[in-house]
């Protein structure tokens, strides 16, 4: 039996989970090369993430790290675009 370990895509669903949550930050100083980089970044990271849970000898943390940092980011890009187009709504 082979033993587990993290490959590529384990490293770069965690690597990616942790530049979108340093998104906001790299968006204020250098705002014409990151604004792109969440709603590609969101659907790379969650498709690595899935891609190493199928995995058999994948050791799943660094998987699941990613997955939820790419989740927390999904919320908070929902609730920054929920907010404006809700704000004059009337009740």
């Amino acid at each position: 039996m082979t033993e587990k370990r993290f490959s590529w895509l384990s490293y770069a669903s965690i690597g990616l989970g942790t530049l979108l949550i340093s998104h906001p930050l790299l968006t204020n100083f250098f705002p014409n090369y990151f604004m792109g980089l969440q709603y590609t970044g969101i659907t790379l990271t969650v498709l690595f993430s899935v891609l190493a849970f199928k995995k058999k000898n994948e050791k799943k943390l660094m998987a699941f790290i990613g997955l939820s940092l790419a989740m927390i980011m999904l919320v908070f890009v929902g609730v920054l675009l929920y907010i404006p187009f809700h704000k004059q709504s009337p009740v």
